[in-house]
């Protein structure tokens, strides 16, 4: 794109801040501006808006702690003041895999999520679907009840029916009976569907994946001629090149996998940081945190991964050459993988076919890290049989094959592809049953609809990444009288009554096997000696003779399928947090856009905003633009999970519907797309010019031998060091200086940080109407600056909550004294005296107070109360409000001190951004000792406050980013 800087501004936030020509500007920006303050605003239609996950109004009664007897956690998290238990371990699940929580319990009301330390897949951090389970346990567009044809029925005439059913199966063996499920890792499920499979022979489960690893698994056969699992031990790496693999937001592990990561990152240990290749099509969170960054189309990936086999010494055949580009990125890997044998490591995403996970095997085999970096382990999920798809099961409906199908948690009349019609095979099953938290589109065409059980209401079991084992115990009785898959297969097995409980403690009866062992595994919230061991397997070159494809990649458009970074395949569409979140990189809320590279919007004249029809065959869908520095030129990359009409009054009708592109035999890429500009446009709500400080230094950038050379560079371009006279009073010191510090070079953007503030602190959902007036109310936010050229930039991201000025501007400006400081170093905001001058907002240098311009939370309803957190205030219309550090948790912390007579030691509180972040990138505590983490971290030379120069003096402080660039590579990054 040649009109883009090269070299402009040395961060820019946007394409408008790098262009160099006014027309191409004005070109960009498009009509109208993104942000209006003559936008009108229908009552009515805001308050259909708040309706569901916003306002939670509608649910009759809050629930009661479940009858069964809960285990409490057995050691207090961090944080945690002593006495009566608050927290129980149990388990969430995403994608099926476990991810260990500590859930807090106010009186039988579960209202806050954290991580569990001793999970190996989360060790005491989340990610944002964690922290947005609560939201969706509480709301009430889940299904309320079991509908037969529609109308209201029961769980006792269903069960009357399963059993007539049942007699019936019992002549044919089940011959028309069909199980439809999603990835399963529950031992107590896989134990009652082996029982159904067993009763009932001729019966058949079929697996619906979405998001699945399908690719991923076939590579491994083809390299294996087994199914393996892989598990990666990034802790052991000096040397990571990723293709087209987004490991820091894995579902099964990425929590864990970002942890490790950082880990290998920190400037001040002993060795030299690890490095990071990435090449992907799409910018993704873990292409954002490269040393080194490749845009190349999908169909591509490939062909690199085949230049680089060959220069390894694998013998494997390569069509097409080489550009300049990729001979200077082949030469600077093949000398450091080589030099790095046993400490580096190769990932293949899942939207890569087969034979390039094989050919990253054969890769990773060569240079010796099968058994350093990367093991193999038997499959954590239970995988149903080859023949047994989707496609073979809309298949045998559409023969009149399937008398009864039974679909637990899964919605394939919306995301199966759109080619099978799952909707009009199901109309030729007499039977459907299906079993949801939402009576989604499947759940409507379904002729029984069944509550399904939320996992924080239920009991079940699930394995994490690693194979480890956990129970879920509920913490609260279902609200909707729901149950889970387990009970359900249970009356398929003429079970009479089953119990969820009753199952789980039948199936670990041989390794739990008393009350002590049982109790113990929960409290702990994993089960012991669970994990799968390493295994070995020989890696074989077999496969590359017969599915290599010969021909050199497309030079057609291609168009590429993604999980959406805050709503996944869909699950989540109704969760207002996750709808309002702005995404990762993009900063877009409440849509889904197709993201185009600044070349192809060039070359189509194409502007932010502008509708664009896709089409694949005969396959067509209208999605409005989005130009992506660092997309793949080629590449055209739409995000899964919008486009819904039966999600819920928060997720209904919002974005397109991708899956209406995809095909059975392309679900991640599909190559001769054509695309055509419609004339029309599309109001996007994208947060990444809001709260914009322009023309300042903020974020502080280096490498890691700029570090060696000179450790304080960081602070080196403050104009004033140290501390400079002031007009202001100096604070007289309090028992404790709270502070916190962010370590730039760990956080990876991932914005968990922003939904735990939101959990925590009853932060009201504004929605996207509200968002494009800039009227967003997180209190944390997490900015995004590009540095380089347009086509292939550098990606930094920089959270920033309130900085807690010890002379802060805001307070002297208060008319009311509403925003005063505290002995210890805190900047409050005191609710009650506040008349909404916002005067403190405008003179707050960093822009990170937020108004209430109008009632967005609901005061009066009963339901929200249960999900809020009784121990933060919850706010009025017009009224300022910020982050606070969390007091609520420093002033527990206190109470607990003051009654032992002692101080409240290092670590003993916890921010809810720290607790949550996956990376350990926030520390915070008391700056005054000198031992505690916080003030080891203002410490270091790579430590520097924004805009220092204004002596404001704040508590919070940064840790400046480092990149560890190959010298071979450098120019060219």
């Amino acid at each position: 794109m040649s009109s883009l800087k090269t070299c402009g501004p040395p961060l820019w936030r946007s394409l408008e801040e790098c262009v160099d020509d006014a027309s191409l500007a004005q070109w960009l920006r498009g009509q109208p501006p993104l942000m209006s303050e003559v936008l009108s605003l229908d009552r009515r239609a805001f308050l259909q808006l708040m309706g569901a996950s916003l306002a939670l109004a509608g649910l009759s009664a809050c629930g009661h702690p479940p009858q069964d007897q809960l285990v409490p956690y057995v050691h207090a998290p961090l944080g945690q003041v002593d006495g009566l238990p608050r927290f129980f371990a149990t388990t969430l699940q995403r994608e099926g895999y476990a991810r260990g929580v500590l859930v807090e319990n106010h009186m039988g009301r579960p209202t806050k999520i954290e991580g569990n330390p001793l999970h190996p897949a989360s060790l005491g951090a989340t990610d944002i679907f964690a922290q947005a389970a609560v939201l969706q346990l509480w709301d009430p567009d889940r299904s309320q009840g079991v509908t037969h044809r529609g109308a209201t029925s029961t769980w006792n005439a269903f069960a009357a029916v399963v059993a007539q059913g049942a007699q019936i199966h019992a002549r044919d063996g089940g011959a028309g009976l069909r199980i439809l499920t999603g990835p399963i890792t529950s031992p107590t499920l896989s134990a009652q569907l082996d029982g159904v499979l067993e009763k009932y022979p001729h019966a058949t489960w079929h697996v619906h994946e979405t998001l699945g690893n399908a690719n991923a698994r076939a590579g491994t056969r083809l390299a294996l001629g087994m199914a393996l699992a892989t598990r990666l031990r990034l802790e052991r790496t000096r040397t990571i090149l990723s293709l087209d693999a987004d490991f820091l937001s894995d579902a099964a592990a990425g929590v864990r996998y970002a942890r490790d990561y950082a880990a290998t990152r920190a400037p001040e240990g002993a060795g030299v940081p690890s490095r990071l290749y990435v090449v992907e099509s799409t910018p993704s969170v873990t292409g954002g945190m490269a040393d080194h960054h490749l845009a190349l189309e999908s169909d591509g990936i490939g062909q690199f991964a085949r230049l680089l086999a060959r220069r390894l010494g694998i013998n494997v055949e390569v069509s097409g050459t080489e550009n300049v580009r990729q001979r200077r990125w082949l030469d600077a890997l093949v000398a450091e993988l080589t030099s790095e044998r046993g400490a580096s490591l190769i990932l293949v995403g899942a939207g890569q076919p087969p034979w390039v996970h094989g050919l990253g095997h054969l890769l990773n085999d060569a240079l010796g890290n099968v058994g350093q970096t990367l093991e193999y382990t038997v499959p954590v999920e239970r995988n149903a049989e080859p023949s047994a798809s989707v496609a073979d099961l809309v298949t045998a409906m559409r023969a009149g094959k399937v008398g009864e199908l039974w679909i637990l948690d899964c919605n394939p009349c919306y995301d199966a592809p759109a080619e099978l019609r799952f909707a009009t095979a199901l109309e030729q099953v007499p039977q459907v049953v299906h079993l949801g938290l939402y009576r989604d589109e499947t759940g409507m065409r379904a002729g029984w609809h069944l509550p399904l059980a939320h996992v924080l209401e239920a009991w079940s079991d699930a394995r994490a990444y690693d194979g480890t084992a956990s129970v879920s115990q509920p913490l609260i009785a279902p609200l909707y009288d729901g149950h889970t898959p387990a009970e359900v297969l249970a009356l398929l097995r003429e079970v009479p009554n089953p119990q969820a409980r009753a199952l789980v403690r039948e199936q670990w009866q041989q390794q739990l096997p008393d009350e002590s062992s049982w109790h113990t595994a929960l409290q702990q919230g994993v089960i012991g000696q669970t994990a799968f061991p390493a295994r070995t397997a020989a890696v074989s070159s077999a496969f590359l003779r017969d599915f290599m494809p010969a021909d050199p990649p497309s030079a057609t458009l291609e168009l590429l399928f993604r999980a959406d970074p805050t709503i996944g395949d869909g699950t989540w569409a109704n969760n207002a947090w996750l709808q309002e979140l702005p995404k990762p990189l993009t900063q877009l809320t409440w849509d889904n856009v197709a993201l185009v590279s600044p070349a192809l919007a060039a070359q189509e004249q194409l502007a932010n905003g502008d509708v664009i029809e896709l089409q694949l065959a005969q396959r067509l869908l209208q999605a409005p633009v989005w130009v992506m520095p660092g997309q793949a030129t080629r590449s055209i990359t739409l995000h899964l999970g919008y486009g819904r009409r039966q999600a819920g009054h928060v997720g209904d009708g919002r974005g397109v519907d991708a899956y209406q592109l995809r095909s059975l035999a392309h679900p991640w890429s599909e190559s001769n797309l054509r695309i055509r500009r419609t004339g029309a446009r599309a109001e996007l709500a994208g947060t990444q010019h809001h709260f914009g400080i322009e023309g300042r230094d903020l974020l502080r950038v280096g490498t890691w031998e700029q570090f060696r050379r000179e450790p304080h560079f960081a602070t080196a371009v403050d104009v004033f060091p140290g501390k400079p006279p002031s007009l202001y009073p100096e604070q007289p010191p309090g028992e404790y200086a709270w502070g916190m510090s962010i370590d730039l070079n760990a956080c990876i953007g991932c914005k968990a940080c922003t939904i735990a503030c939101q959990s925590e602190n009853n932060i009201p959902v504004v929605g996207k109407e509200q968002v494009q007036r800039g009227r967003e109310m997180h209190w944390i936010r997490v900015d995004r600056y590009y540095e380089g050229d347009a086509a292939e930039p550098r990606v930094y991201s920089q959270p920033v909550p309130c900085m807690m000025c010890e002379h802060a501007p805001c307070e002297v400006v208060c008319p009311v004294g509403a925003t005063v400081h505290d002995a210890e170093g805190l900047n409050v905001q005191v609710y009650n005296r506040c008349v909404g001058t916002r005067f403190c907002s405008n003179n707050c240098p960093y822009k990170v107070r937020r108004f209430n311009f109008l009632q967005y939370t609901d005061d009066t309803s009963e339901p929200l109360k249960a999900q809020r957190n009784p121990e933060v205030t919850v706010r009025r219309r017009g009224v300022m409000e910020k982050c606070t550090y969390c007091i609520q948790r420093i002033e527990a912390a206190h109470i607990e001190a003051d009654r032992q007579n002692r101080r409240i030691g290092d670590g003993e509180v916890l921010t809810a951004c720290q607790a949550v972040c996956p990376t350990q990138a926030i520390r915070f505590g008391d700056t005054a000792d000198v031992r505690s983490e916080v003030a080891k971290a203002k410490a270091s030379s790579r430590h520097y406050v924004m805009l220092g120069e204004l002596n404001t003096r704040p508590r919070t402080g940064y840790l400046a980013r480092l990149r560890n660039p190959n010298p071979l590579l450098e120019e060219d990054s």
